[in-house]
């Protein structure tokens, strides 16, 4: 096994003004790593994994390319492969991300079969919940990038699909003639719900709607070929607050929806708890943040036209130029937001990631906060990243990349004291 030592910085709420910061000291002991060009055939991932914990330290790994589920010992053995490509209940066709309980069950939510897949903590298929009204173009209502178990019930709390998705299936109810109280109220990127799943039928109710920045009206058209100029009028300005989210062990959600350091925590209903700050402000955007942020997603761009790492972003563009031009004219949000990421550690501890040193970076430093709320420090850049998910007893994975793209899990026992 291989240890590390990473300092730390801790912040004070000494002054309204700024924090201040003392260095403390972390260990991160390497348990196992599985992965990688010369793995096992069960352990040779490819580059879009999601992965999860259960309660007695097994990793369940998302293949979303391989369309498989593998499970972990917590030896770094394999326990079992659940799941391949297919038609039927208990295989998968377009499935992107898992939600695991802490007694091992977990679900799939999968668009081409407008289902949920409910799995045992042995692997076995429990349940296959449809969405209701089969009859209509549902199947995005299951396009969920982040979905997670609720450890109060049998159910999942989901964050919306992007507002376009939201946008093009109710164009596509009204041109199939439904009426606008007859479809459901679509949760979009900034929102969460409830998918209830203990039935034959999915039961969806919202939870929150997070705030979303004031802006323009988008472009309206029906019209086919006005449907590009509708995207692009709906895209995010740069600097645009995120939002962030997890839930803790009792149930309650962490969010972050504004430029500001606010945490917000909500009740599982999500009736508002309490706000967590940090004397942390944003930054207002300058005619050098405008350049930088402009000269660094150009650059970007150009990576992922010599063949760069899949995973960094979608497919290079038909027509380079256009996506040039679009990276230029893109607006701009008037200050940058200082939180990037929220993550629940097994305990309920709070890690809150913050932009880097320059703007445009999402990798900056990591507030730690105990289960209580209590700061503990911030981690320096890198030391160590943001784990991909937190284990019981400690155990966090990470994801490292080889010049492929090839992954590779390495799973981690961090120091108590920072979990």
């Amino acid at each position: 096994m291989r240890r590390a030592t990473y300092p730390i910085v801790a912040t004070l709420l000494a002054t309204p003004v700024a924090a201040q910061d003392r260095p403390l000291t972390a260990d991160l002991t390497e348990i196992y790593r599985v992965g990688g060009v010369n793995a096992q055939e069960w352990a040779f991932f490819q580059p879009w994994l999601e992965v999860s914990f259960d309660g007695v330290g097994n990793l369940l790994v998302l293949d979303i390319l391989n369309k498989r589920v593998v499970v972990i010992g917590p030896d770094g053995q394999l326990v079992r492969i659940v799941g391949r490509e297919g038609e039927g209940p208990g295989e998968f066709q377009h499935v992107k991300v898992i939600a695991v309980w802490r007694d091992g069950r977990f679900a799939v939510p999968d668009t081409e079969h407008s289902a949920i897949q409910v799995f045992s903590p042995d692997g076995e298929l429990e349940r296959f919940v449809r969405l209701a009204g089969d009859d209509r173009p549902l199947s995005f209502a299951l396009g969920h990038d982040e979905i997670r178990a609720d450890p109060l019930g049998d159910r999942l709390i989901a964050q919306g699909v992007d507002r376009v998705l939201v946008e093009m299936m109710n164009s596509m109810n009204r041109l199939m003639g439904y009426e606008e109280d007859e479809t459901p109220p679509w949760a979009d990127d900034r929102a969460l719900e409830t998918l209830g799943i203990s039935g034959d039928v999915i039961v969806q109710e919202p939870i929150l709607q997070g705030w979303r920045a004031p802006r323009p009206e988008p472009f309206s058209s029906t019209a086919l070929e006005d449907w590009p100029k509708v995207v692009a009028s709906m895209e995010d300005r740069y600097f645009e607050p995120g939002f962030y989210w997890d839930v803790l062990p009792d149930g309650t959600i962490a969010y972050s929806d504004s430029s500001a350091y606010a945490i917000k925590f909500t009740r599982p209903d999500g009736s508002l708890l309490d706000v967590l700050t940090r004397p942390l402000s944003p930054e207002a955007v300058s005619q050098r943040i405008r350049q930088g942020t402009i000269a660094s997603h150009l650059q970007q761009l150009e990576d992922r036209l010599a063949g760069g790492s899949p995973s960094a972003g979608p497919l290079p563009p038909r027509d380079p130029e256009e996506s040039r031009q679009r990276i230029r004219d893109r607006t701009f949000y008037h200050e940058v937001p200082v939180v990037r990421g929220i993550a629940v550690t097994w305990d309920g501890g709070l890690w809150i990631q913050r932009r880097g040193e320059d703007p445009w970076n999402d990798d900056g430093p990591i507030d730690v906060f105990s289960a209580d709320r209590e700061y503990l420090g911030t981690l320096a850049v890198g030391q160590p990243a943001m784990p991909a998910t937190f284990g019981p007893d400690g155990l966090v994975a990470h994801m490292e990349r080889d010049e492929l793209d090839v992954p590779t899990l390495v799973v981690s026992r961090l120091w108590v004291e920072v979990r």
